[in-house]
């Protein structure tokens, strides 16, 4: 399996930081011209918004200008109608805060930026503004002139040097993604993989699909010609989810055919290397394989009345899952072609095809956004308590600054560790503020060597900006830092002014951990075993809901919380239950579900009851299973989907809607019952093993 690099520095990193920097002190400079009341947040600004991908740079730009606009029109409607009330003023500001990060939580892509930004922008204005709130429009107006000329900045010097676009990014994650699939087909073909294994190979590809999704919703931001690009990774991505169960059922297929020491059919094994080595060629193989791999599967179709072992029925139901599997690969080429190319060639029958339709569909969590949502009520209640109570004149910038930390850290399941680290970052952007201010600056005279001083923080930091490890302590030691360094067109150092102000944002810190760890305080297992519910909620849904048979739907948005798993699973204890548990097979389980509920309208009479007893059964046994995790699927659903398959299977002549129900039987038990054996013939009990 392929392994993440470590970090190592390169040549992007060094252009980006240097962009960045050179970026930061335009900002700066041309604050200064227009002397604007408070520089260092242009200067700021730009390290915020500042992304690798120009794209990202153009999209948090673009979300940031809004949620600064609507943050400052609430500021603008609250403090000049309850100055007069400070507690009703402190209520209603907190409220929005708590509101706006409610709704940003109910929105997992980019645009959810715009909800946060409102609430802890009103915040800032409005708590600096309530010593003089005849004030607070050209408060508001400088915050809002601030911020876009920092975005601008940024944007402008992203865009226009050594620009890096999304489009090749992404590139080059389509292929180490279908690189992986590819792989992860091979060691199935091979049957050298456990089942854990097999398990980090689709936990790999459905975290690395959650990436793509990201990425690709910045694809709008970056440049026109990028907008076909989109629509063909819109469908590309429908496609590569729908391999992660493909390739598991496969696997569950052929080691059926190898249970009790069995050898696989050569036939089958011959035919599954020839797809494997078709699937490693990616786009640049030859395009008439797909035809004559189909030609080939077609030879393993017969009547399932015929089928008289186990081996046969496995045989059967495997060449339909391996057609699958070569139609999805080869789609999944064609658009990889395209976008490798440039082109903006979508296949016509991808373009009218429905079959893997459906747009990313995001596991979103309620309850945390509330949650969450309370904690910075609380948070910047507290605040505003203690600076009232206190007659602090600096505990205002508390105030300022708890919505923005409890904001920042809320869609992580334990903020707790990365709030401290912040507070350490913000102890240590206060020394390094300190030695400028009351050591460096002093000595600086003129723009040119400003920027001369401040080049060994703020590009050193830049530099390490872009790393998984230290990305985050880097953008907080440098964001943090150019706010304190308090950069005006006049020098004036105030050492007690520049002890309370600082100390303020400290207490700030210690205020939204303290509240973060009241509220919201949730550990690796209580992460994943909320995803796990939520997919037993859905496939318990799907058994007793025919609306909502929409496969890919349910597809994508269980892809999408295998992917929000994965790390959740890293961090449990090693003896937690829900090791045990398989979030790949309960999404099988609904895939087969969502099938039977498709070919219900085609089926006759009693095929329908069948369906829909099976369907109760199922419900029922996930409904339970939400009760206790550790509920097993009882002996009567294996007898019931066993009876029915035998029943299914004696009918003459084969419908089209019997041949897809009994598909969906096999599949299902296979995921219920992986290790149970299977009866094929009528006189037998339907636990006896015939293998």
């Amino acid at each position: 399996m392929r392994q993440s690099p470590a970090y190592q520095m390169g040549m992007g990193e060094v252009f980006f930081s240097l962009k960045t920097f050179a970026a930061a002190i335009l900002a700066l400079g041309i604050a200064f011209g227009f002397g604007f009341s408070k520089p260092y947040w242009a200067l700021a600004t730009v390290y915020i918004v500042s992304q690798p991908l120009s794209g990202a740079v153009t999209s948090k730009a673009f979300y940031r200008v809004l949620g600064t606009v609507l943050g400052a029109v609430a500021a603008l409607a609250l403090v000049p109608n309850l100055v007069d009330a400070p507690i009703l003023l402190c209520l209603a500001l907190s409220a929005w805060i708590g509101f706006c990060l409610f709704i940003s939580l109910l929105d997992r892509t980019p645009r959810s930026y715009v909800f946060m930004l409102s609430g802890y922008t009103a915040a800032i204005i409005g708590f600096s503004s309530v010593n003089s709130p005849e004030l607070v429009f050209d408060i508001s107006v400088a915050r809002v002139q601030e911020i876009t000329l920092g975005i601008v900045c940024a944007a402008l010097v992203s865009r226009l040097v050594f620009p890096r676009h999304v489009a090749p990014v992404l590139t080059k994650r389509i292929n180490h993604w279908l690189g992986d699939a590819a792989a992860w087909a091979r060691a199935v073909a091979e049957g050298r993989l456990t089942r854990q294994a097999s398990q980090q190979w689709a936990h790999r590809l459905a975290s690395d699909t959650l990436a793509l999704v990201a990425l690709t919703a910045y694809l709008p931001f970056d440049t026109p010609t990028f907008l076909q690009t989109r629509r063909q990774m819109n469908i590309l991505e429908q496609h590569m989810t729908a391999l992660i169960p493909l390739i598991a059922a496969v696997e569950d297929r052929l080691a059926l055919l190898q249970r009790d020491g069995a050898e696989r059919p050569e036939a089958v094994q011959v035919l599954l290397d020839k797809i494997v080595a078709w699937m490693h060629a990616g786009w640049k193989g030859a395009p008439e394989t797909a035809a004559r791999l189909r030609e080939e599967l077609d030879q393993f179709k017969q009547p399932h009345s015929q089928c008289a072992q186990v081996r046969d029925w496995m045989t059967w139901n495997l060449s339909h899952r391996l057609r699958d599997l070569v139609d999805v690969w080869e789609d999944c080429r064609e658009l990889q072609q395209s976008i490798t190319e440039g082109t903006d060639n979508i296949p016509s029958h991808l373009e009218v095809a429905d079959r893997y339709a459906a747009g990313p569909v995001l596991h979103l969590n309620f309850g945390v956004a509330v949650v969450s949502g309370l904690a910075a009520f609380a948070g910047t209640m507290v605040a505003c308590g203690l600076w009232i109570t206190t007659g602090w004149v600096d505990g205002a910038a508390a105030a300022e600054l708890t919505p923005v930390f409890c904001c920042i850290f809320a869609s992580f399941d334990n903020p707790l560790p990365l709030l401290r680290t912040n507070i350490l970052c913000l102890a240590a952007a206060m020394l390094i503020a300190a030695i400028y201010q009351f050591l460096v600056f002093p000595a600086v005279d003129g723009f040119p060597l400003l920027m001369l001083v401040l080049s060994p923080f703020l590009v050193t930091g830049g530099l390490f900006m872009a790393s998984p490890i230290w990305g985050f302590p880097s953008f907080a030691l440098c964001m943090n830092g150019c706010v304190m360094l308090n950069l005006e067109d006049t020098f004036n150092p105030n050492l007690t002014g520049f002890l309370n102000s600082n100390l303020a944002a400290l207490l700030a810190g210690v205020i939204a951990m303290t509240v973060v760890t009241l509220f919201r305080t949730v550990n690796a297992e209580a992460g994943a075993g909320h995803l796990l519910r939520a997919v037993w909620a859905d496939i318990a849904n799907l058994a007793a809901d025919p609306d909502l048979q929409d496969r890919m739907t349910f597809v994508r948005r269980m892809v999408d919380r295998l992917g929000l798993i994965v790390p959740r699973l890293a961090g449990l204890p090693p003896g937690s239950a829900l090791h045990s548990m398989d979030a790949l097979l309960d999404m099988r389980v609904g895939l087969n579900l969502a099938d039977i509920q498709r070919v219900q309208p085609l089926l006759a009479g009693w095929e329908q009851e069948s369906a829909q007893a099976t369907l109760a059964s199922v419900g029922n046994h996930f409904r339970e299973r939400l009760k206790d995790a550790r509920t097993q699927p009882p002996e009567s659903l294996l007898h019931a989907v066993n009876g029915e398959i035998l029943r299914l299977a004696a009918r003459s002549p084969q419908s089209e809607g019997g041949n897809a129900l009994l598909h969906a039987l096999l599949g299902l038990r296979l995921c219920l019952f992986p290790k149970a054996p299977l009866s094929l013939k009528a006189g037998q009990s339907p636990a006896a093993n015939t293998a």
